[in-house]
C-alpha cells in the first residue's frame, strides 16, 4: 500500500510530540519550527531537500539557478512565518560525474541569494551518492517574541489574499518538460516564446517574499500565512485543517498571468487548474481580518509594487471550496 506524505508527517509528528518541552513553541506542522531563543527573540528553523530527477532535472536546470533555488525555497519558509533569515547549513550528497565547476557555480548561485540578506553559511555535511545529487539546506532565522505567523490562526470572516500570480512556475516546468520531449518547440510565435521565458524564470528562480511576510507579522496585519509551494489547493488546505475553518475561493479572482494563459492554451492545460494545483510559485497566501484590510493592502502594495490579490474568504466548516467543489490537497504530494 502506498504511503502518502501527509500521513507520514502526521505519524512522525505524533511520535515527536512526546519529546518536546516548553522550549518548543511550535514543532512539526508549519513552515518552520519555532523555538524559544531568549526573552525577546524566537528562533525559526526550516529545512528542505532537493533531489535530482524528483525536484530538478539537470537537462534544463543550470547549476547557478539550482543554487539560487535551493536557497529561495528555504527563505520562502522564513517569509511565511514573518521572520528574518540568519544562518544556513548545507548538506550535499554528490553523485559521480559532477565537476568542480558545476559545484562552484552552484555555490555562487546559493550565495547570490543568501549574502544580500546577510545570511551566513556556517556548517553542513558532504557525502557521496551512487546515483542522484541531493541538496539539503537548513535555514535558521529569528522573529520578535510572539510575533511570528502560523497556519493555525485563520478565523471565520477573514479575507484570503495572495501576493502574486499563481501557476507560472508550473507552466515553466511543463514547458521545459515539453521541450525536453521535443514537443511544441518549432514555429512558435514570438509572444509564446516571451511567455515561456517569463514562466521558466518563475520556476528556476523564485522570489521569496521576505519583506512582505515580516511586515504582515510585525504589524499584525495577518492571522495565518503559508507560502505556495505545493499548490494553492494543498497549501490553503493546511491553513484550513490547522485552523479548523473552511476556505471559499472565488474562481474569477484567482490571479493568473497572461503568460500562463498563453502557455496553458499551447499545452492544452486548464489555467485555473494549473494555478490551483501547480505549486512552486512561492508566493505568500494569508488571511487577514476585515478591519485590517485597508492598512494591509497599503502596506503590501508598497512592498510588492502592486496591490495584493483578494481570492476568497474564510468561513465556518472544513475544506477548500471553489465553484461548489472541495479541492483540498489536490496539489503536489510525495507518495512513497
Amino acid at each position: 500500500m502506498a504511503l502518502h506524505e501527509l500521513h507520514l508527517i502526521e505519524y512522525i509528528a505524533k511520535q515527536a510530540a512526546s519529546t518536546c518541552d516548553s522550549s518548543v513553541i511550535m514543532g512539526i506542522g508549519d513552515d518552520c519550527a519555532v523555538l524559544q531563543l531568549n526573552q525577546d527573540k524566537e528562533l525559526l528553523v526550516t529545512t528542505d531537500t532537493l533531489i535530482e530527477a524528483i525536484h530538478f532535472d539537470l537537462a534544463y536546470f543550470d547549476s547557478f539557478s539550482l543554487g539560487r533555488k535551493a536557497a529561495a525555497v528555504n527563505l520562502s519558509d522564513i517569509a511565511a512565518m514573518g521572520g528574518t533569515p540568519r544562518w544556513a547549513f548545507l548538506n550535499l550528497a554528490v553523485r559521480p560525474g559532477l565537476s568542480k565547476d558545476f559545484l562552484s557555480t552552484f555555490l555562487t548561485g546559493l550565495f547570490a541569494e543568501l549574502r544580500p540578506l546577510g545570511v551566513q553559511l556556517v556548517g553542513g555535511d558532504t557525502v557521496s551518492s551512487l546515483k542522484e545529487l541531493s541538496i539539503t539546506l537548513t535555514l535558521l532565522g529569528e522573529a520578535n517574541r510572539h510575533c511570528h505567523l502560523t497556519r493555525r490562526e485563520a478565523r471565520p470572516g477573514d479575507l484570503i489574499y495572495c501576493s502574486g500570480t499563481l501557476g507560472d512556475a508550473a507552466c515553466g516546468l511543463y514547458w521545459l518538460q515539453a521541450q525536453k520531449m521535443q514537443k511544441k518547440r518549432l514555429n512558435m510565435p514570438q509572444n509564446l516564446h516571451f511567455a515561456a521565458k517569463k514562466a521558466i524564470k518563475r520556476h528556476l528562480t523564485p522570489i521569496p517574499r521576505l519583506a512582505l511576510g515580516k511586515a504582515l507579522a510585525e504589524d499584525r496585519l495577518a492571522n495565518a500565512c503559508i507560502d505556495s509551494s505545493d499548490g494553492l489547493a494543498t497549501d490553503l488546505a493546511h491553513i484550513c485543517s490547522q485552523s479548523g475553518v473552511m476556505a471559499q475561493l472565488d474562481a474569477k479572482a484567482i490571479p493568473i498571468s497572461r503568460a500562463s494563459r498563453l502557455l496553458c492554451r499551447a499545452l492544452r492545460l486548464s489555467p485555473l487548474k494549473t494555478a490551483l494545483t501547480g505549486g512552486e510559485d512561492f508566493e505568500l497566501i494569508w488571511t487577514t481580518p476585515p478591519q485590517n484590510e485597508g492598512q494591509m493592502r497599503r502596506t503590501a502594495a508598497a512592498i510588492l509594487g502592486h496591490t495584493p490579490y483578494k481570492i476568497g474568504r474564510i468561513l465556518q466548516g472544513k475544506g477548500v471550496w471553489i465553484a461548489g467543489k472541495d479541492i483540498s490537497y489536490h496539489g503536489f504530494e510525495h507518495i512513497f
